[in-house]
């Protein structure tokens, strides 16, 4: 269920994950239509009950017992390995689906599962292999298209990627998973207003499915409309007050629209759920110091680069404080770390002396994302103002 909280910053996804009925909504595990019975095994409708109480460890140890007594039966099989899924445990979860394909071959959800677990383990060739042949099986089954897509898209392959959601939204028009990742697909390929028409569709057919709206606000992130944006990401935090990588976004949002007071509130709220995150310490820091508390800006970045300390923006950043504390040696140094860490920085750096816009360098200068995802951080438009910096 999603959990509505009726303030600004009030669903939670994290708390959520656990449920596998809740993860598949949001695409991360498929629905499992196993049977869900074994006759005469006490163990196996003990590990049942216990799986359905998300007593996901104990409930592999009563399905032990149980393949114990029915060492060929692919349901028992089919069972554990959602609870190895479950908890992480991915290699185990691989191992279970492939033993039911074993008894099971024609099993079209033992393919499902197995293949959205190679694409957690990172194996998109051989997940896309076992969407393929659950398709084969069942050609209505949509959640084998939306894992394909995802897997093709993975390997950098949009248009394959775009083609597979095309043929899930066919089969299931109204699929708001399926829609959502279309037009992530759209985002990802630059047709920006192709992906907003189907955020918008998204939002439609599912009024509560979060992820439409998240995505949404970073496609209007991305076209520099701020009030857009955190419209959606009020919306997605009204069902998730406590999604930090959420609060992160509309924090930026905030920030580009100069009301650091917001931002830092958003930043800090974020910290609460995610203290050991870096890049969050590194833009708190931002909106203290647009805001003038310059000792407490400090003491935020000592915290990012102690958290991470191989990340040119915070000693930048940095830099410019020691640079405002008239430390011009310590602000020096920085910025040679700076530039060793992010050899695009420009190799001439000085800070402006123009009082009306005391931060100009920084904000002008374009930065990186720390936030472990492997993407430039485009939450800030930034670039040199001069070709002197």
């Amino acid at each position: 269920m999603w959990k509505v909280a009726g303030s600004k910053r009030s669903f939670n996804l994290k708390a959520l994950s656990g449920s596998i009925a809740v993860a598949c909504f949001l695409g991360a595990i498929p629905v499992c239509h196993a049977a869900d019975t074994v006759v005469g095994n006490a163990s196996y409708d003990r590990g049942v009950q216990l799986m359905n109480e998300k007593k996901y460890a104990e409930a592999v140890k009563a399905f032990d017992e149980a393949a114990g007594l029915a060492s060929t039966n692919a349901v028992i099989y089919m069972q554990r390995g959602q609870c190895f899924f479950a908890l992480g445990s991915f290699k185990l979860a691989q191992k279970d689906f492939s033993e039911a394909i074993l008894y099971d071959a024609d099993n079209a959800d033992a393919y499902l599962w197995r293949g959205t677990t190679n694409a957690k383990l990172g194996d998109h060739e051989n997940a896309i292999k076992d969407y393929a042949q659950a398709i084969k099986l069942n050609p209505k089954l949509a959640k084998a298209y939306a894992g394909m897509g995802d897997s093709y898209l993975a390997q950098g392959d949009k248009s394959t990627a775009l083609a597979t959601f095309n043929s899930g939204l066919k089969l299931e028009p109204k699929n708001a998973e399926l829609i959502v990742k279309r037009a992530d697909t759209y985002a990802a390929m630059g047709q920006t207003d192709d992906a907003i028409k189907d955020y918008n569709f998204a939002i439609q057919v599912a009024p509560t499915y979060g992820v439409a709206y998240i995505n949404r606000g970073a496609a209007y992130a991305g076209l520099s409309r701020p009030e857009d944006a955190l419209k959606d990401y009020d919306k997605a935090l009204s069902m998730d007050p406590s999604n930090a990588d959420l609060l992160k976004k509309r924090g930026h949002e905030y920030f580009k629209l100069k009301n650091a007071k917001e931002a830092l509130e958003d930043y800090e709220d974020a910290l609460k759920q995610d203290p050991t995150n870096a890049a969050l310490y590194y833009h708190r820091a931002k909106a203290l110091m647009q805001l003038g508390s310059n000792g407490e800006a400090m003491a935020s970045l000592e915290d990012a680069i102690r958290l991470d300390p191989n990340q040119g923006q915070f000693y930048l950043a940095r830099a410019f404080l020691w640079h405002k504390l008239g430390k011009s040696v310590l602000a020096h140094e920085d910025i040679k770390r700076a530039q060793f860490f992010d050899p695009t920085l420009p190799r001439k750096i000085e800070f402006s002396a123009d009082a009306s816009n005391p931060d100009k360098y920084l904000q002008e200068t374009v930065l990186q994302d720390v936030n472990k995802s492997g993407k430039a951080d485009d939450s800030e438009k930034l670039k040199p103002t001069s070709p002197g910096y």
